[in-house]
């Protein structure tokens, strides 16, 4: 089963047509009809032998995601922190279901951010921090005979169109103006 999905502010939406199974909003209806506090991220898609955990941020100032020196630091700091423990949160509850569900393909997680001006120094210094706090080392241990997680990338809207064609994200044309997080 595969389709397209849009999300939760219903701004964009994600055509996974071409994959060989996905699901969207799905497992966090799950999450939620077990009276869990788990969240699950926005997207999953089978691609040949992997898995893709995907995650969508829509945010209008990409220096929320980093921590910026100004007079604001302290709150951008807490935003930033928040933001990236719920990015780690998710890929960890959604992995763990789909382990439990038998799912054994390699697992990789993309971190798809909406924002202006997303530039490489922005991008990188958030993926090396949640990268950090993945089961990257974990799996090198002895008795783990799988992989957990083989890459985490954080791109653009513009990027993941170009590394995944096959499965373009875009804007909404009749759809509500995205909600944005307010710049904190």
């Amino acid at each position: 089963m595969s389709g397209k999905y849009k999300d939760e502010s219903k701004a964009y939406e994600i055509n996974l047509e071409a994959a060989t199974w996905s699901m969207g909003e799905a497992l966090q209806d799950k999450f939620k009809a077990a009276g869990s506090f788990l969240n699950a991220v926005d997207w999953i898609v089978e691609i040949d032998n992997a898995l893709l955990l995907i995650e969508f941020k829509n945010y209008s100032r990409p220096e929320t995601i980093i921590e910026h020196q100004d007079s604001n630091q302290g709150a951008k700091r807490k935003f930033r922190d928040k933001l990236y423990e719920n990015v780690l949160r998710k890929y960890y509850f959604s992995s763990y279901y789909l382990f439990a569900c038998g799912q054994r393909k390699v697992v990789n997680y993309v971190l798809v951010v909406e924002t202006p001006n997303l530039d490489s120094v922005i991008g990188k210094r958030a993926q090396a921090s949640i990268q950090r706090r993945l089961p990257f080392d974990l799996q090198n241990n002895a008795e783990i005979t799988g992989v957990l997680i083989d890459f985490f990338k954080v791109l653009s809207i513009s990027d993941w169109n170009e590394l995944y064609p096959m499965f373009p994200l875009y804007k909404c044309s009749n759809g509500p103006t995205p909600a944005r997080h307010p710049a904190v």
